[in-house]
């Protein structure tokens, strides 16, 4: 009996009990499909969360001075600015970038005090840059002639109750160590999808600020965006001999946690995906040791006409792995089609709105799953079916012709 032949024999049984085998088989594939959603929905809210948190306030590369990283003094600001700035404009692979002037100070008004981070910024170039002028929920981005007016975040609004046209007062030192006051007017509110952010910033005109410290002069932070998040090594490698007084860091370098997020969900969705595999594994051997002890007089016949055990291990085994193989397109065709419509439409997850803004994810969830997982599932499956396939064939070996063809 050549291969084909065991090929043949072991496709032709597992059709023998048609409503089994499509019960095992249709666990695979639900269990197929389960798996994959949830590794879709793992990547959709890492990207989202990832994409906002770039878009909003990280850009793809950041320059500070070395020593403001330190202790955010306003008067530690980017060294060589005119050099980085040419070697940036020479630049094809940025896009565009921005300067801002950073203040860490306080926000008052008759409602209390809150602690927060001021963006001076030129309006102009800002939009280029970051996403904010498209959170705007109430009043404008910057249209206001007025040098003072400011952004809050809603979460900040909503604590201080501020309305537009509110006043507020900003207090922080100077590059003196004296502490001074601004007074500004509320002129939007916006909601960034990340309500510590929102919490913790605000952004004015630097004209403002400039007009009001006739001794400063600078910019502390230089947002930069690429044409490709991955040439952000390739560009800080190029910037960084431009001075030795500033730090030139990547997203990943500026918020760690979303980049140790980013590499370490592949490893714990392999590990969520092989147990929900692993529990597959074992309904088909239990459903193939069901089989094994109905065909045990079968299997015993088989042995005394003279069918050898490496013959027997081979067949048990094929129709263990048909099991899992037969399922596994019909749960990626199945997974595939369900994540291709929804990362267009998206799922709409308003309903815990609150709860999504403190981790910075907005409340559409768009799924996604990159080509290369639908392929390392594939592998996965194949070889927990090898797996499965060892014990029940170990237990049809076992069976003792003489005593399996006395039975009834």
């Amino acid at each position: 009996m050549n291969l084909l032949t065991l090929i043949k024999i072991s496709w032709r049984n597992i059709w023998r009990n048609k409503l089994r085998s499509l019960v095992v088989i249709f666990s695979i594939v639900f269990g197929l499909l389960g798996g994959i959603i949830i590794i879709a929905m793992s990547y959709g809210l890492n990207e989202e969360r990832m994409n906002n948190a770039v878009d909003t306030y990280l850009s793809h590369i950041q320059i500070h001075n070395i020593l403001f990283s330190e202790d955010y003094n306003i008067k530690h600001t980017i060294n060589n600015l005119d050099i980085i700035e040419k070697a940036i404009n020479e630049d094809e692979r940025v896009v565009s970038y921005s300067k801002r002037i950073v203040l860490n100070g306080m926000l008052s008004n008759s409602n209390g005090s809150y602690g927060i981070q001021v963006k001076g910024i030129d309006p102009e170039e800002e939009v280029k840059v970051t996403n904010t002028y498209e959170k705007i929920i109430d009043g404008e981005y910057f249209k206001s002639k007025r040098d003072n007016t400011i952004l809050v975040g809603k979460k900040l609004a909503d604590k201080l109750n501020l309305n537009l046209k509110s006043k507020v007062v900003i207090t922080f030192q100077d590059e003196n160590y004296e502490l001074t006051s601004l007074l500004y007017r509320v002129e939007g509110i916006f909601r960034s999808g990340n309500s510590r952010y929102d919490e913790m910033n605000v952004f004015v005109k630097n004209k403002s600020i400039i007009k009001n410290l006739p001794g400063f002069k600078g910019y502390h932070e230089m947002p930069i965006l690429l044409n490709d998040i991955d040439l952000r090594g390739e560009v800080k490698k190029d910037l960084i001999p431009l001075s030795s007084d500033n730090i030139v860091e990547g997203w990943d370098d500026i918020s760690k946690e979303l980049a140790y997020a980013n590499e370490m969900l592949s490893a714990v969705l392999y590990i969520f995906m092989m147990i929900i595999l692993s529990g597959l594994s074992f309904g088909v051997v239990n459903t193939m040791l069901m089989a094994i002890l109905e065909r045990r007089k079968e299997i015993g016949m088989l042995m005394s006409i003279g069918m050898n055990r490496y013959k027997i291990f081979m067949m048990i085994s094929f129709e263990t792995i048909f099991l899992s193989l037969i399922a596994l397109p019909f749960g990626l065709l199945t997974s595939y089609m369900i994540v291709d419509y929804y990362s267009v439409v998206g799922i709409d997850l308003s309903v815990v709105e609150a709860g999504l803004e403190n981790f910075g994810v907005g409340t559409r969830l768009y799924f996604k799953v990159p080509n290369e997982e639908y392929f390392n599932v594939s592998l996965m499956v194949f070889v927990i079916s090898i797996f499965s396939s060892v014990f029940p064939s170990i237990r049809a070996l076992k069976i003792n012709p003489v005593e399996a063809t006395k039975t009834i």
